[in-house]
């Protein structure tokens, strides 16, 4: 399953870069675009809100002020 978010708060491409690292290491991928602000997961989870709330908290760990959220 593949879960689209938009994702705020990161400073650099090069910070994108690290987290994006980070959310591959844990989920079974993840593609985050830096300039489009988007972040897609892809895991074998049903839960869109589960997913979104580890992510989140990968971001939290690993720098204060990014935010993200479901794409509707």
């Amino acid at each position: 399953m593949k879960v689209r978010c938009d994702i705020t708060g990161l400073d650099c491409p090069h910070c994108a870069s690290k987290l994006e690292g980070l959310m591959q290491k844990e989920f079974t991928g993840a593609n985050l675009n830096f300039t489009m602000g988007s972040l897609v997961i892809e895991t074998d989870s049903d839960d869109e809100e589960l997913v979104v709330s580890k992510a989140q908290s990968i971001a939290d760990s690993f720098e204060d002020g990014i935010e993200i959220t479901l794409r509707d």
